[in-house]
């Protein structure tokens, strides 16, 4: 009995040893929600969305649609060090000697922009503006130049800023209306089959990696030389600005 007791406490922790990536990452994601619920009454949030496209799924995990853009908030619930370059295809979390790579959030959350602007077509140019953001006691030392990656402790600031109307309230009823409209009532099974997908997509991503191969245009990856050390860059550079740290 005593050696079944231990089998199934090393199970156990097992489960939430693997569940606790995800419980940080939904914990982060409400923590937002509840800054983004004390926006004034123009500015319209949606949260853990799932939509379904061309055999395709889309989770992003905060839209807030305003009279001053639509913010599209992509929610990451790391802490310790966060290194990496908004062309990389991975960014670094390190936590003393441990590390973990994730796939670039800024890439991530440009998925989600391109999605929206497929879904949102119309004949008014919607500004969308994306937002990264990661738990207070990340420290982040990314190299980012065109997008805003921030601690949630400035996620109000960074989206009270923009200040000049630039959509009518029609348009916002329209936006918010397609958006309603087009998302799926989601089950465990579909964000579970959302995961795979994803798991799939990124495995694909790093097998041509591996081979030297550029996975977003097919070109040839090199050696070269920057600054502050070596990483892997694409051959078809300017069009395709890939990068891959050395590790």
């Amino acid at each position: 009995m005593g050696l079944v007791v231990i089998i199934l406490l090393v199970v156990l922790l097992i489960y939430i040893y693997q569940k606790i990536p995800v419980w940080k990452g939904k914990y982060a994601e409400i923590l937002v929600d509840k800054i983004l619920s004390r926006l004034p009454e123009d500015y319209i949030t949606f949260n853990d969305l799932l939509f379904k496209s061309n055999g395709y799924t889309v989770q992003i995990d905060h839209i807030t649609v305003s009279p001053y853009g639509v913010f599209v908030i992509e929610t990451k619930g790391y802490q310790g060090w966060i290194t990496g370059g908004e062309n990389s295809e991975y960014w670094t979390q390190t936590i003393f000697k441990s590390k973990h790579k994730f796939y670039n959030p800024i890439r991530q959350n440009d998925g989600h922009v391109r999605f929206l602007r497929y879904l949102l077509k119309c004949s008014v140019d919607i500004p969308f503006i994306p937002i990264v953001v990661f738990n207070n006691d990340a420290d982040l030392m990314v190299h980012v130049w065109n997008h805003c990656v921030i601690n949630r402790s400035y996620l109000m600031s960074a989206i009270t800023r923009y200040k000049t109307p630039v959509l009518n309230k029609n348009t916002i009823e329209w936006i918010v209306k397609t958006i309603k409209n087009n998302t799926i009532v989601t089950t465990k099974k579909d964000f579970k089959q959302h995961k795979q997908n994803t798991q799939y997509r990124q495995y694909r991503s790093q097998s041509l990696i591996n081979q030297g191969t550029c996975p977003r245009c097919g070109g040839q990856l090199i050696l070269r030389q920057a600054k502050y050390g070596y990483f892997y860059g694409c051959t078809n550079y300017p069009k395709c600005k890939f990068t891959l740290n050395c590790n």
